[in-house]
C-alpha cells in the first residue's frame, strides 16, 4: 500500500470514529466493522489513490465549500437558451440558503426541500468545480458517497426527486450538449419509494444508442429510506493498456454501479457500436451534482399531502473519488 493512502487511511479512521461515536443515526453496513462505517467499502480500495474528497467536516449549519462545489441557482442555467426548470418540468427554485442546504452538527450535508407560506417550493443542487473526473487509460475511476434519502412514508413524498449523479466536461461552459455529453445516474431515488435507480445517459434524443429519454438503467433495486447506504460508481479501462492493447479494447471497457458494496449493474463499451460515444460516455472528464428535485416529468408534481423539510430530505456522509493508475 502506498504510504499516502496508509497515511489517509488514519486521517479517515479518525474522522469515522467522530462520527460513529456522534452519529446515533448511522448505521454500519453489515458484516463490516460498527466502529469505522464510513470505510467500510473504501479500505478495500488499496489499489487506488484518492484523488477528491469532501467528508463535509465543516462549521454546523454552513454551506459547502466554494473551493470543491458550486451551486446551481433559479429555475434554469444562466445562459439565454438554457431550458426552463431545468429542463424536467421541475416546481422548485435552487438557493443557496442554509435552509435548503448546510452542514449538519454531525459532520454530513443535508439538502432540504422547503415549501413557503405562498406554495413555492425551494431546494438544493450543487456541482464540483471538478470537471476532470475520469479513468485513465490502463487505470480506473471509483466514485462513492455514503447517503440516505427521506424518512417520510411514501405516500408523503410525492413529486420528491433526490440524485447523485455526473455530467460530462463537455456540458460546461454553454450548458449544452445533452446527452451526447453523458449523464452517470449513480442514484435516484423517487416519491419515497423503496427502489434506487441507476442509469446512463447517452447519444442524442429521443432514441438514439442510450434510448432516451430512458437511458440504459437497472430498472431499480431494492432501497430503504431513511437507512445510511453505500453507493459506488466505477469506470474500469485497464484493457486499455499492456499486452492487451488493441484497436477495439475500448469495447471490453465497462461501466459498474455498486450499493453497500454489491455490484447491482454493469454496461461495457461492446454494447455500443461507436467509439466516440464511448469515449464521451467513459474516457472524458465529468463533473458530480447533488440535489434533490421537487416535482418532474419522471415523479409528478407534489401534491397536497407532499411533505417539506427534514422528512423529505437527503443526507450526505461523504463523497470520494479515486483513481487507480
Amino acid at each position: 500500500m502506498l504510504p499516502f493512502i496508509s497515511v489517509f487511511y488514519l486521517f479517515l479512521g479518525a474522522t469515522a470514529a467522530r462520527k460513529g461515536f456522534s452519529h446515533r443515526h448511522h448505521h454500519a453496513v453489515e458484516g463490516r466493522s460498527p466502529l469505522f462505517p464510513s470505510l467500510a467499502i473504501s479500505l478495500e480500495l488499496v489499489d487506488y489513490q484518492l484523488t477528491w474528497h469532501d467528508e463535509f467536516e465543516y462549521h454546523p449549519y454552513s454551506l459547502p465549500s466554494s473551493e470543491k462545489w458550486v451551486f446551481d441557482l433559479g429555475t434554469r442555467y444562466p445562459t439565454v437558451d438554457a431550458p426552463q426548470n431545468w429542463g424536467n418540468n421541475e416546481a422548485e427554485i435552487y438557493t443557496n440558503s442554509p435552509a435548503n442546504i448546510h452542514v449538519t452538527p454531525f459532520g454530513t450535508l443535508a439538502i432540504t426541500p422547503r415549501l413557503s407560506s405562498n406554495g413555492t417550493w425551494t431546494s438544493a443542487r450543487i456541482e464540483t468545480r471538478r470537471s476532470d473526473f475520469a479513468a485513465p487509460a490502463g487505470g480506473k475511476l471509483y466514485i462513492e458517497s455514503r447517503l440516505r434519502t427521506g424518512c417520510a412514508p411514501s405516500d408523503r413524498q410525492q413529486g420528491i426527486w433526490p440524485a447523485f449523479w455526473a455530467l460530462g466536461t463537455d456540458f460546461r461552459p454553454s450548458y449544452s450538449g445533452w446527452p451526447n455529453v453523458s449523464e452517470w445516474d449513480i442514484l435516484e431515488v423517487v416519491n419515497g419509494l423503496p427502489t434506487v435507480y441507476s442509469t446512463l445517459h447517452c447519444g442524442y434524443a429521443p432514441g438514439g444508442p442510450c434510448n432516451e429519454y430512458n437511458g440504459i438503467g437497472n430498472g431499480g433495486v431494492a432501497w430503504t429510506g431513511c437507512d445510511w447506504h453505500t453507493v459506488g460508481f466505477q469506470v474500469d479501462r485497464r484493457t486499455a493498456a499492456g499486452k492487451h492493447m488493441g484497436k477495439n479494447t475500448w469495447k471490453k471497457e465497462t461501466l459498474s454501479w455498486y450499493l453497500d458494496g454489491k455490484k447491482t449493474f454493469e454496461i461495457s463499451g461492446s454494447r455500443f457500436n461507436d467509439s466516440a460515444t464511448w469515449e464521451a460516455i467513459a474516457h472524458k472528464g465529468h463533473f458530480l451534482l447533488l440535489n434533490v428535485a421537487v416535482g418532474g416529468n419522471w415523479p409528478g408534481q407534489p401534491n397536497a399531502t407532499t411533505l417539506d423539510g427534514e422528512a423529505v430530505q437527503m443526507e450526505v456522509d461523504y463523497i470520494r473519488v479515486w483513481n487507480s493508475y
